[in-house]
């Protein structure tokens, strides 16, 4: 019995937003591994015959609440010609990190999510990773912020767990010397680990909306021929 392969779009232009955990901030900043490069080399693989483009735009410090959103507004300017498809958003952790709390962030993450879906591209929203800090405070700040995260529903909005997949503290400690650098950041390796997670889950994504997609404008095509 033949087998049909997955549908898969003709090019993906996707944005990668954030603050140095997007920029791939390493090393005290002497090194910067964007997540990007491994996202890319997954989807590439896994589509071969896909035209892709990654762009990064991460900001070392950047709070939700502060330069997110011009930051974006000028980057979905920027791209008006051929807009993005995805725009990947990982914020929070510097909000948090300055007590901020997560009701407020949640509130300023909404705007910039609305910002990006307004362009009609699709939303991958990253949950905040864990960091070094064993700070009640913090932790619970973190949990209730990623669990908003999750729990957010809206067309053309997804997320993904990256706190599960690029575990600190369930992480094996030999394992964890090589993926983590300063208790905040990442090394090289996990930089990798976090775009290798980010990638597979949009390969699992991609081939059932362009399902969706191809059935929806086989319907349009039915209704106006009939």
């Amino acid at each position: 019995m033949a087998t049909h392969p997955a549908p898969h779009p003709q090019k993906l232009k996707i944005l990668c937003f954030g603050d140095s955990l997007t920029a791939g901030y390493s090393m005290w900043g002497l090194q910067f591994h964007p997540y990007a490069e491994q996202l890319k080399k997954v989807l590439q693989g896994a589509f071969p015959s896909t035209t892709i483009e990654v762009v990064v735009e991460g900001l070392s410090g950047a709070q939700v609440r502060g330069e997110y959103t011009g930051r974006l507004n000028r980057a979905c300017r920027q791209a008006e010609h051929e807009p993005y498809d995805w725009i990947i958003i990982l914020g929070g952790t510097n909000d948090l990190g300055w007590g901020g709390q997560p009701e407020k962030i949640y509130e300023a993450l909404q705007e910039v999510w609305s910002i990006a879906l307004a362009t009609g591209a699709n939303v991958l929203a990253l949950t905040i990773i864990e960091a070094a800090v064993r700070d009640r405070s913090l932790i619970q700040r973190r949990h209730t912020l990623n669990t908003l995260i999750a729990g957010h529903e809206e067309d053309h909005f997804y997320h993904m767990d990256l706190c599960h997949a690029v575990p600190y503290f369930a992480m094996e400690e030999q394992k964890r010397d090589t993926i983590w650098d300063d208790g905040l950041h990442l090394k090289a390796e996990g930089y990798k680990m976090m775009g290798h997670a980010i990638g597979a889950h949009l390969v699992d994504l991609l081939p059932t909306l362009e399902n969706m997609k191809n059935t929806q404008a086989a319907k349009v095509g039915t209704a106006e021929s009939g």
